[in-house]
């Protein structure tokens, strides 16, 4: 009897000890070719590659952003006493508009100069229908010199929708799709 438990003590160690060799090979790769997970239905969930300067920036190229800070909007506020996403951490995003261009903000969606986000509605609650979702006020913006807005195709997508534009000097880098789990950002679906 003490034999099996002493095997199965080393078993359990040997896969432990296999299982954090592989994630910590794992975060090596990860550091080394300058790739980020993105866990969130905003874009696929997968891993993207960052490329560096991201400036000019150009309509409609994705990119990881820093978050904006809780004072930016009460929605970023909100979003970090309720956990929906992690202080600190980049998101990934696309730039739908830059500074000169018109969004049309309304409960149906996103509208940059004339033309629709598609799946850009504005959601009234969380998932599971939990919590209302706070939202930039429904309007016609024109951006500014040094603000973006930003912008990501995925139910349940935190993005400017929610919080309204950000400064140019919140974007990091260019990113791109490196393993991505394609329709991802479509696994959590909306409620009625």
């Amino acid at each position: 009897m003490k034999s099996i438990v002493k095997w199965s003590l080393w078993g359990m160690f040997g896969i432990f000890t296999g299982l954090a060799a592989l994630y910590l090979g794992i975060l090596a790769i990860v550091r080394w070719d300058h790739l980020a997970l993105n866990a969130s239905t905003c874009e696929p969930l997968g891993l993207y590659k960052l490329e560096g300067n991201p400036f000019p920036l150009h309509d409609g190229e994705l990119v990881e952003v820093e978050i904006p800070g809780p004072d930016h909007h009460p929605a970023v506020a909100e979003g970090l006493k309720y956990h929906w996403f992690p202080a600190g951490q980049p998101w990934i995003k696309h730039i739908s508009a830059l500074p000169g261009q018109t969004v049309v903000l309304k409960r149906a969606g996103v509208w940059v100069d004339g033309h629709y986000l598609p799946n850009s509605h504005v959601d009234w609650r969380t998932p599971g229908q939990k919590h209302a979702i706070m939202h930039y006020p429904f309007g016609t913006y024109h951006l500014k010199d040094g603000q973006v807005w930003l912008y990501a195709p995925g139910n349940y997508a935190f993005d400017s929708a929610y919080y309204g534009p950000v400064p140019e000097t919140h974007i990091l880098q260019k990113a791109r799709p490196w393993w991505v789990i394609p329709g991802s950002q479509y696994w959590l679906k909306r409620g009625s």
